[in-house]
């Protein structure tokens, strides 16, 4: 079952193009990370499959009944608890105050947060514990899909690391299908089984290949083995670092 197509998407910003004529598909329970150089329109196209932006042309069809978000910052309400932020997406959707608790700490202990937190404020949380609840306020709504856009760009190696583990253990317990952006090509071995490489000259996909092993079997002496295989070995990861805009179209 198929829980995301992208149908020849477009789009552009004052004349420039950014995206042309991308195809994909996400099956259901699948994790799809995409990489790519600087300025190739990952963030752009997770936007707009999660429905945030409109694309110029194309189509984007939904095959899951609902999806969570993760950004890059967490995003929190300054003024509202940790229980208060995971628990926006019940208030929006209309449920009572007693579900919303039950279901808000719910998400909470999966994300390993601990409930002596809850009332506190996110200014008074690290910036792992953060990040842990936007995670949760992801989560609360049990989504079937989940986006995410470049959550862990600004933590540390170490809460990186924790933070990957927890979205591969939250992706096999709730069984979500999702499309990860990163530039980090060992965070997309590590969380993904496909990775998805967006061409450096706005010509859509390049190409993708599969990961080896299943997710949460992979060690640090396979992901490393990996990702040096791609960058040494296989033509389509020879640009994904580059930087230079300036050479495109």
């Amino acid at each position: 079952m198929t829980a995301l197509t992208l149908a020849g998407v477009s789009h552009a910003y004052f004349g420039r193009t950014i995206l042309d004529r991308v195809k994909l598909d996400v099956l259901a329970g699948q994790l799809v990370a995409l990489v790519g150089p600087s300025g190739c329109g990952k963030s752009t196209l997770v936007h707009i499959a999660a429905g945030l932006i409109e694309p110029q042309r194309g189509r984007v069809v939904s095959g899951y009944r609902r999806h969570g978000m993760i950004f890059q910052e967490p995003r929190l309400l300054p003024w509202a608890t940790v229980e208060d932020n995971i628990a926006y997406p019940l208030r929006l959707s209309g449920a009572p105050k007693r579900e919303r608790q039950e279901r808000a700490r719910h998400a909470a202990d999966v994300v390993s947060l601990d409930r002596r937190d809850l009332e506190k404020y996110p200014i008074e949380l690290s910036g792992g514990m953060r990040q842990r609840t936007a995670i949760a306020r992801a989560l609360v709504l049990e989504p079937d899909f989940v986006f995410f856009d470049e959550p862990f760009t600004a933590l540390d190696v170490a809460l990186k690391r924790r933070m990957q583990d927890l979205v591969i253990s939250s992706a096999v317990q709730s069984r979500f299908a999702g499309l990860f952006v990163t530039h980090d090509l060992a965070e997309a071995v590590r969380v993904a089984d496909r990775i998805v490489v967006l061409d450096e000259r706005v010509r859509g996909i390049s190409g993708e290949r599969f990961v080896p092993l299943e997710r949460g079997e992979r060690n640090d002496t396979s992901v490393f083995a990996t990702v040096q295989s791609y960058l040494k070995d296989d033509p389509l990861f020879s640009h994904i670092h580059d930087t230079d805009e300036r050479r495109r179209p």
